[in-house]
């Protein structure tokens, strides 16, 4: 009879690492920075007013002349209207799976399936937010309530549903849509955050989250194309503030200080996730001007247990308030 050696023991347990292990960690900027907002009515319809002054009046008043003719303060006032949404992600774990078995880095399934069932809705959220969700009023179980997201906020055309009214509606120099290869500082950037200063009037701290090409073609603002011997050749053209012995490059910008605006750039993995676009999209933001409105924030239901085994669901309901399309920006370009 042969020795006992490893390879033929027999009994020996498996080696299986107490550990579960998920490379898929994209950040919500949006759902995080956004100012949130109980909903103080309990309607499915959101409304809020926006207002607007007149233009200056330079003509004067000549003396000994009377009161006549009176203006209505109120005549530019409109009514801004949106739906929420509910959003839901389930959960169900066998009898056995839950209360029997042991599974390495899970000791309990449900509790680990309602952890990530919380940070898929959260990304469900961010996804309907930051892309082109247009809102929909509900009209039966295959046609629910849909809140509007921000590139249906930030649009030069009226909508088909509660649309914003014409006086409010983002201006279309606020509104890019070139494409990143052609995309410059001066021709394409420069011109947005000008236009919205000229809507807002003061200088003010804007976020852009963007995505991926986008955050990259802000960065290389800070290179300059040769004209020759090649005009595929980039020049890096930087400043360095930090000490040589530390054998580091720092190729990055996170803070655009322009004319106009201070930019701060953030990139995100969750823009337009219903279309392609979303490495080319960034949005403008004055975060002052946005509401996440929550009915319910997410939350866990445990279900009855029917004897296969537990059961739970995760949902919120909420809505995205944009008080006024007049100051924000679009970058969206299809490429």
């Amino acid at each position: 009879m042969p020795a006992l050696i490893e390879p033929n023991q027999v009994g020996k347990r498996e080696a299986l690492a107490d550990t579960i292990t998920t490379a898929d960690e994209k950040d919500r900027p949006f759902s995080a920075m956004v100012p949130k907002e109980k909903a103080r009515v309990k309607n499915m319809r959101l409304d809020w007013q926006a207002d607007k002054f007149d233009a200056p009046n330079t003509s004067g008043v000549a003396d000994g002349v009377d009161v006549e003719n009176f203006e209505n303060a109120a005549k530019d006032r409109r009514l801004l209207s949106v739906y929420a949404q509910k959003f839901r992600r389930t959960a169900m774990v066998g009898d056995e799976a839950e209360h029997v078995s042991t599974v390495a880095g899970a000791p309990s399934e449900l509790a680990r399936a309602l952890s990530k069932k919380l940070e898929e809705i959260g990304r469900d959220i961010e996804g309907a937010l930051c892309g082109d969700n247009v809102t929909v009023a509900e009209v039966d179980k295959n046609t629910p309530y849909k809140l509007r997201g921000l590139g249906d906020w930030l649009n030069s055309s009226a909508q088909t549903t509660l649309p914003v009214p014409a006086a409010y509606l983002t201006p279309a120099a606020s509104l890019e849509d070139e494409a990143s290869a052609t995309f410059t500082e001066d021709g394409h950037f420069r011109p947005v955050l000008k236009s919205v200063y000229t809507e807002h009037g003061k200088m003010e701290s804007m976020t852009l989250i963007c995505g991926t090409t986008m955050k990259e073609t802000i960065t290389n603002f800070t290179r300059a194309q040769l004209a020759t011997p090649d005009a595929n050749t980039f020049r890096s053209i930087r400043a360095f503030n930090q000490n040589i012995s530390e054998k580091k490059v720092t190729s990055c910008i996170t803070v655009y200080e322009g004319d106009f605006n201070t930019v701060h750039v953030i990139p995100s993995l969750l823009l337009d996730t219903d279309g392609d676009d979303g490495v080319y999209r960034g949005y403008l933001l004055p975060m002052s001007m946005c509401r996440l409105c929550y009915y319910r924030l997410p939350r866990v239901r445990r279900l009855e247990d029917r004897g296969g085994g537990p059961r739970a669901y995760v949902d919120a309901i909420l809505a995205l308030k944009y008080l006024n399309p007049l100051r924000g920006g679009k970058f969206h370009g299809t490429s």
